[in-house]
């Protein structure tokens, strides 16, 4: 074997559960001598793997309910070391916890589950970071960043149900005898079979839904829980102030862009942009001169852009200075 490992998160798992060759392992640690961050990453790995509780046994496994078993990979570019070795943290981690994920679920689940109410687990986007989820049924979860998603421990019978805060699409499988459930603080999203994107973030006043394949149905609590159905191509604003939603005719696919982590804005203004920047950035922007609101702009930021870089993005489009101060920006 070459000694450049071409996927050094899989060799590392290999070596782990004991399952790399001596050529392998003469690999492995000629990696860990180029430099103290491979290093680091390799202890990383080692803790997670020391700390993986003991499998159950298979059999005693499948003759239980079937854990939600959930895969995250996050994939994104990060100039800061720590960044780069959290990512190999994740990725190590999925590889080697995965077997056993049952297992754990089990346990949870089913540890004194006769006096227990429902519990949830849950999983979060970090700043700049994109998390890709699949349920035990088959469907597919993105989350964008600064997002948090929630799931029963337990298999329910009769529904497929999560919890939302902030923003995430759904490729949903097809099971017309399970509807599937995005529970957000304001509004519930039920489908069968399609997919959707969910933009529910607690500090926003507006809720949208945007469909793009199937049906889904929309309902919230302040509208006396009328159900409003969207077709593809449509998308649902809930104003939460005003109580009131309205449909649109848009181009669906433009709302999820951020699934390949860009950002992308058209006939935006300042406040919608200032809003996504803050939390991607996980900044404070303030706004010197009022009058800037009423700018509109057009163009994309990535999220493996730095500060700087968006910010001149911004400056490119229209006359704007900016200054910027610990984690403060100020706009004028």
């Amino acid at each position: 074997m070459d000694p450049q490992i071409n996927d050094i998160d899989l060799q590392i798992a290999a070596f782990l559960s004991g399952n790399s060759t001596p050529s392998e392992i003469e690999a492995l640690h000629h990696w860990q001598n180029l430099s103290a961050e491979n290093k680091k990453a390799f202890e990383e790995a080692l803790k997670v793997w020391e700390n993986c509780p003991e499998p159950l046994a298979i059999a005693k496994i499948e003759h239980d309910i079937l854990a939600v078993k959930g895969a995250i990979i996050t994939e994104a570019a990060s100039q800061q070391k720590r960044d780069r070795i959290f990512i190999h943290f994740l990725r190590i981690a999925a590889i080697l916890i995965g077997p056993v994920m049952l297992a754990v679920g089990w346990y949870i689940g089913n540890n004194h589950v006769s006096t227990k109410p429902l519990t949830w687990n849950s999983v979060t986007a970090p700043r700049k970071h994109i998390a890709i989820c699949t349920m035990s049924d088959g469907t597919e979860i993105w989350l964008n960043a600064g997002s948090t998603l929630s799931y029963p421990t337990d298999d329910l019978s009769d529904k497929r149900e999560v919890k939302l805060s902030g923003e995430g699409y759904f490729k949903v499988s097809k099971n017309a005898a399970k509807p599937f459930l995005v529970i957000t603080p304001n509004a519930t999203v039920k489908v069968l079979g399609t997919s959707f994107n969910v933009k529910a973030y607690p500090e926003e006043q507006l809720l949208t839904t945007t469909l793009e394949e199937g049906s889904v149905e929309l309902t919230a609590p302040k509208t006396g829980n009328t159900s409003f159905k969207l077709q593809p191509g449509e998308q649902a604003v809930y104003n939460l102030v005003e109580g009131k939603i309205s449909i649109n005719k848009v181009d669906a696919t433009r709302y999820s862009a951020w699934r390949s982590e860009k950002f992308l804005f058209k006939d935006a203004d300042l406040k919608t942009i200032i809003t996504e920047l803050e939390r991607l950035y996980d900044i404070k922007i303030h706004i010197k001169n009022p009058a800037l609101e009423k700018l509109r702009f057009r163009g994309m930021f990535s999220y493996d852009q730095d500060l700087l870089d968006a910010f001149e993005t911004l400056k490119r489009s229209v006359k704007l200075n900016y200054t910027i101060k610990d984690r403060e920006v100020w706009l004028e």
